[in-house]
């Protein structure tokens, strides 16, 4: 009799009611709950139960995101005025915008005929990286415009050689928490000059040493400690997508820069890369890719963002269509671990993707260029009454979080 007791007593201990367990399955990580699908077969099915997927992704937009406790936007605006770009910025202290106040740019390095982009997607504690862009040059700088304190980065070696157009592609702003020093990666090309380069430069063209010149692509990471360039080797081609002018994607998550490429010998493989600003590697995640997409990858518009929890997201739509599907990534340098959790629409008076913000917000330009808010877990969308000019070439969201310390 003890013994049969005993026995009920150790099977109730052992047995967990189906519905505590989809609670607890419904509140895990993405990654944790892609792995637990091989315990048993109705945990396999998780992603095609409809029930439990509304329920995890209403745990997921819900989670609270302690990195965005205290962070507010700026939203980057770039015009083309008399054939240059001008760039407006505004500070959102919300997504609201009846607290958007123009935020001037520092008299201390702006000078007549200048502008500033940045070239971060979000702020390092409280750091922003710009490129300041004069006539026939362009200034990189650290900026906290909570201090209003800025540092100049200075030029590279190759950069003060005199025989090359030298064109950098900023990759990367990030943190190195192992040497705690600030890093900006980029890869550099060069071209040809020409007769008319020569003369402005004050060059004889006969005299170039053209034999001589190296025009291979060269990677370069800067370290704020040591106030220096140094050359690194990464021995694969990489080339930016251009899959249209409004975006540059690019951002900092979790110690690591992140952007995609193509391979120039394989123009369909596309894939997320990711640098570890700590320890100088790379990984490679390949992007997912449906199987309607295979024959019209041409038509198929992409844009990365960091959204919801952190996680990195891939908003997909095709051409002119509205609907918007949304993939999470839940490993770094896992194919598979891509999942696709939302899909968004159809949404006849979005235009295009901007940014992820909180708590599952995603920043749209509406087709009239108005500014847009789509919370995720209502399904509506905000207007946020912000009216960009139809000439707008650029709209970018960078997420900022104040800090006070010094650079």
């Amino acid at each position: 009799m003890e013994k049969s007791v005993a026995t009920m007593h150790q099977k109730v201990i052992n047995h967990i009611h189906d519905d505590i367990a989809l609670l607890i399955l419904s509140k895990l990580p993405v990654k944790s709950l892609k792995r637990f699908r091989c315990v048993c077969k109705s945990w396999t099915l998780l992603f095609e139960n409809t029930h439990f997927m509304s329920i995890y992704r209403n745990n997921l937009i819900a989670r609270n995101q302690v990195d965005h406790e205290g962070t507010s936007y700026l939203l980057q605006h770039a015009m083309i005025d008399d054939h240059k770009y001008k760039t407006s910025l505004h500070f959102l202290s919300s997504e609201r915008s009846e607290k958007m106040v123009k935020l001037d740019y520092l008299p201390s390095f702006q000078k007549d005929n200048q502008d500033v982009e940045i070239l971060s997607s979000r702020s390092i504690n409280g750091i922003l990286c710009i490129c300041i862009y004069g006539f026939n040059e362009k200034t990189l700088a650290l900026w906290n415009p909570a201090t209003e304190e800025f540092k100049i980065i200075p030029p590279s070696d190759i950069e003060s050689e005199p025989y090359w157009y030298f064109g950098p592609l900023i990759h990367g702003f990030g943190y190195d928490h192992v040497q705690n020093d600030y890093k900006v990666i980029r890869r550099a090309t060069f071209d040809e000059l020409t007769y008319h380069d020569c003369k402005r430069l004050g060059l004889e063209f006969r005299d170039v040493p053209w034999q001589d010149i190296s025009y291979e692509p060269v990677w370069e990471i800067y370290s704020f400690r040591n106030n220096s360039w140094s050359k690194f080797y990464f021995d694969f081609p990489l080339m930016e997508i251009p899959y249209n002018p409004y975006e540059i994607v690019r951002f900092y998550r979790d110690g690591m820069c992140h952007w995609w490429y193509k391979s120039e010998d394989h123009l369909f493989e596309t894939s997320l890369m990711s640098f570890d600003v700590s320890n100088g590697l790379f990984i490679t995640t390949p992007m997912p890719k449906d199987n309607d997409d295979v024959l019209d990858l041409n038509w198929i518009k992409r844009h990365l963002v960091t959204l919801i929890n952190e996680y990195i997201v891939l908003i997909s739509y095709r051409g002119e269509m509205t609907t918007f599907h949304i993939s999470i990534l839940s490993e770094i340098g896992v194919k598979e671990s891509w999942t696709k959790f939302f899909n968004v629409g159809p949404l006849s008076c979005v235009a295009r993707p901007i940014r992820g913000g909180k708590n599952g917000d995603i920043f749209f330009i509406k087709n009239d260029e108005e500014l847009a808010c789509f919370d995720l877990g209502t399904m509506m969308i905000e207007e946020l009454g912000v009216k960009l000019s139809v000439k707008g070439q650029l709209c970018e969201m960078v997420i900022y979080k104040q800090n006070l310390l010094p650079i």
